[in-house]
């Protein structure tokens, strides 16, 4: 977990609220997709990474954390709404997808990383925000340690989201 190297948000820092269009562009707030817990996720067609996990994160990840209130939002970054399209018709997502064709909101969640332009280093991260929108979690792409089922990710959802309902 990475909590210094953010550029304008930290742990536990409030994310303001922000609009981009979804791949129909429709203009979407996140406060108006956010649940009491909401997982963003940076992605891109061509990151091997994001695709790889990608068929598991809303039917193993998500789906694990539903019942306690988990949202998942999925901020493609910097590519035309045109090509971003393929990915949830691709792996059948029903998440808000949201394409952030300038870079300009996904950069203020990246992390700074010698060598790397803004945009490359958000990719495949995943930051977890609470109901008031602050962010309590943040993971980044760990190219050695990387784990197909996000298996950190659910791990840390776990202790902070606590519990599960015993239905």
């Amino acid at each position: 977990m990475i909590t210094t190297d953010l550029k304008t948000y930290g742990i536990g820092d409030r994310v303001e609220d922000f609009e981009l269009p979804d791949v129909d562009g429709n203009p979407v707030r996140l406060s108006d997709v956010t649940g009491p817990w909401t997982l963003l996720y940076f992605i891109t067609t061509w990151c091997p990474y994001c695709t790889a996990e990608a068929p598991f994160l809303e039917s193993d990840l998500v789906a694990r954390f539903t019942d306690r209130g988990l949202r998942l939002v999925v901020i493609d970054v910097k590519e035309p709404a045109g090509v971003a399209r393929a990915l949830p018709e691709r792996f059948g997502w029903t998440s808000p997808f949201l394409v952030d064709e300038s870079g300009v909101v996904s950069e203020r969640f990246a992390p700074h990383k010698e060598g790397l332009a803004p945009e490359v280093a958000i990719i495949n991260a995943h930051l977890l925000l609470d109901q008031d929108n602050v962010l309590r979690f943040a993971e980044y792409l760990n190219m050695e340690r990387f784990d197909i089922h996000a298996s950190s990710v659910g791990a840390a959802i776990e202790v902070l989201i606590g519990g599960g309902t015993d239905d």
